[in-house]
């Protein structure tokens, strides 16, 4: 019996090993804070671009924007096999090179302008009518570079041409294991979405790494099912990149919840949403040291990557969260599912799709109390914030933030 109590048993509620004071929201709607940020995490941190199998051949790109700085970032995949990023801007007068949001260069970069062209390596390779520039040389006049690399089979760039860390020691916490099990070749994706929010994009983040609001912001889907009790949360103070997150775990009762006659059937044919337990299960390999299956009640673990990212995984599922600032009033919502399974047949297709419906109504739910806590921040209504333990993870993103930012958190100062 103490063997069946002791895979039963949960990690702890969280802990007010960070402080137990209000937090300020100024730098939820603070115009000086958000250019602190612009300057010091947006344009120094490693950014998630997109899978890097979306770059696999030469000639392969991606294009990404970096909304707050104004910065549009191409990802390009050289003749060597190198793995570059670039500047999306033509060293002649600033246009920029590619418009297309993914695509496969043939030869080069040609800038639509004028017709300067660039290899794959960022060498300006000619000029129309070179010799009409005078003393120009072409060895001066690069794409200028974006530090890029690859964690987890995730591509990742920062605008810092030489970064404080390298990707796999901003991602130490999490180590190696991750970096294997995420980078699995057969993870694909599957479906996302994207909207934009008049709210500080903070709040979409801060949703998302704690289960104390479940019970009632998700009573009418999954709170039956997934009780605020059983979301565990952790922090990770001294972290660079992985400053928290959350153990996500079924309560002890599987009739609990809501469970629609759909959701039953779908859980015959295959494995749908984390959140309805089917016969069939989603599959993947290499989880050891990722996944927490020994435990009987385990349905995912999310972590922040810190800045915008909230990364869920789970076995064959894996989704990916990101919020990317516009102005400290505006943000853009994306999400992105990934899975190892592939579907075969009409009972996987539908079983898929009530997956993918149910998860839109779950995070329709996160979704829908940024834009009105954004307005009573602004408003002045509300000045400070409280968090309870099990709200640690939050403590540990907004340490995160002001260290970043040069600043200090509310409990240093107090101290």
């Amino acid at each position: 019996m103490m063997g069946v109590l002791e895979r039963l048993e949960l990690p702890p509620m969280g802990s007010h090993e960070l402080g137990t004071e209000k937090t300020p929201v100024d730098h939820y709607i603070s115009p000086e804070f958000f250019e602190l940020e612009k300057r010091h995490i947006f344009a120094k941190s490693w950014l998630m671009v997109g899978r890097e199998s979306d770059v696999r051949n030469p000639g392969d790109y991606v294009l990404h924007q970096v909304e707050p700085l104004s910065a549009s970032v191409i990802i390009v995949r050289g003749k060597d096999g190198v793995l570059r990023a670039f500047h999306n801007a033509c060293t002649h007068r600033g246009a920029q090179i590619v418009n297309a949001p993914c695509g496969k260069a043939r030869g080069g970069l040609v800038c639509p302008f004028h017709g300067w062209a660039y290899g794959f390596d960022g060498k300006l390779l000619n000029v129309p009518a070179q010799e009409t520039f005078g003393s120009l040389n072409l060895d001066d006049e690069k794409l200028r570079p974006v530090s890029v690399d690859v964690w987890g089979g995730f591509v990742f760039i920062n605008l810092d041409p030489s970064p404080v860390h390298s990707l796999h020691e901003y991602f130490a916490q999490l180590g190696d294991a991750f970096d294997r099990y995420l980078a699995n070749p057969k993870w694909s994706w599957s479906y996302g979405w994207r909207s934009s929010f008049k709210a500080n994009w903070k709040l979409h983040i801060d949703a998302q790494v704690e289960g104390y609001h479940v019970d009632q912001n998700h009573r009418n889907t999954i709170g039956g099912n997934i009780p605020s009790d059983c979301c565990r949360p952790y922090a990770f103070p001294d972290s660079v990149g992985v400053p928290g997150g959350v153990g996500v775990y079924l309560g002890p009762d599987p009739t609990a919840g809501v469970h629609t006659p759909v959701a039953t059937l779908a859980a015959r044919f295959g494995a749908t949403s984390p959140y309805t337990k089917p016969e069939k299960r989603f599959e993947a390999d290499g989880g050891e040291g990722v996944l927490r299956t020994e435990h009987p009640l385990w349905v995912f673990d999310n972590y922040l990557l810190f800045p915008n990212v909230v990364m869920f995984v789970q076995k064959g599922q894996l989704y990916i969260q990101r919020t990317t600032p516009i102005s400290a009033d505006e943000c853009i919502w994306e999400v992105d599912f990934y899975h190892t399974n592939k579907i075969t047949n009409f009972g996987e297709m539908f079983s898929s799709e009530q997956g993918r419906i149910q998860m839109r109504d779950v995070v329709s739910e996160d979704l829908s109390t940024a834009e009105g806590i954004h307005a009573n921040f602004k408003s002045g209504a509300i000045t400070e914030i409280n968090f309870s333990a099990q709200e640690v993870a939050l403590r540990a993103f907004t340490k995160a933030l002001m260290r970043a930012t040069g600043q200090k958190a509310e409990a240093e100062v107090a101290a």
